[in-house]
């Protein structure tokens, strides 16, 4: 099912007759890495992530990845295609394990997030970015995404590709948390930690992790409601619902600075 991702020839087992490639693997998973300029911050990302899962497990609950959210998420996906799909950014799992699809793929630039994803679901899994996926044009009736978009190398780039290997008239949802200010940051911790409910022990977790462990991730895109939404239609997705707190306050969302996007590519190939 891969391809070469650089120039997209289907590989026989990992070995590309086009580029006279043979990708290596690393602890069981193929790394489908690009030649050229990006490989060095690639494997520094790589590396950045993988020390990252290191330090702990369920790693993003607190950015919002709850059991409430993946639920709703995985349900999300569900009404819109149970046919392949493809998840970018995988982490350890737990939104693949919940989606119900025919057939399941998955890439992540962590081999230890793709170890901990094996246990939990049946799925295809790859190190790679999403800027040069390794598989065909029109392999898949939805990707999604969730936090991802904005630690994209090139997000341009990046949904085009998405674009490519989604079928015609196929999804693509992508959840991404938009700029704030420092007082909107306090104020969103405010409402997870102190008002209306306060959870001291919740708040003092956060702060250790904050202090002692950061999760600094290296690739950083800033985003508006509406430049997020640019993003993908600048690289032929037509963006059908946007979903944020402001609109649906009933979404199992962590504040009003995260949005998710539903896009469709076009019916004709």
């Amino acid at each position: 099912m891969y391809a070469c991702p650089d120039c997209k020839t289907s590989l026989d087992g990992l070995w590309c007759s086009t580029c006279k490639t043979e990708f290596p693997v690393r602890d069981g998973f193929p790394l489908l890495v690009p030649r050229g300029v990006q490989v060095d911050l690639a494997e520094s990302v790589f590396k950045t992530y993988d020390r990252m899962y290191s330090q702990g497990r369920n790693i993003w609950e607190d950015q919002g990845r709850t059991p409430q959210f993946i639920e709703f998420f995985a349900g999300r996906l569900a009404e819109l295609s149970r046919g392949s799909i493809l998840e970018i950014g995988c982490g350890e799992g737990f939104l693949l394990a919940a989606i119900d699809a025919e057939t399941k793929a998955a890439v992540d630039p962590s081999v230890q997030a793709l170890a901990r994803a094996a246990r939990r679901t049946q799925a295809t899994l790859a190190v790679a970015v999403a800027e040069n996926l390794p598989f065909p044009t029109n392999s898949f009736d939805l990707v999604a995404a969730v936090g991802v978009m904005e630690h994209f190398f090139d997000d341009r780039r990046a949904s085009r590709e998405i674009a490519r290997v989604l079928r015609p008239s196929g999804w693509y949802v992508t959840l991404i948390h938009t700029e704030r200010t420092v007082a909107q940051r306090l104020k969103q911790k405010m409402s997870e930690y102190v008002f209306p409910r306060p959870r001291p022990l919740a708040a003092g977790s956060w702060l250790l992790r904050t202090i002692f462990r950061p999760r600094n991730q290296p690739v950083q895109n800033g985003y508006t409601l509406t430049s997020g939404r640019a993003c993908l239609e600048d690289s032929g997705l037509e963006v059908r619902e946007i979903l944020h707190l402001r609109t649906h306050p009933d979404l199992p969302f962590v504040g009003p600075h995260v949005v998710a996007y539903v896009a469709r590519k076009s019916a004709v190939a």
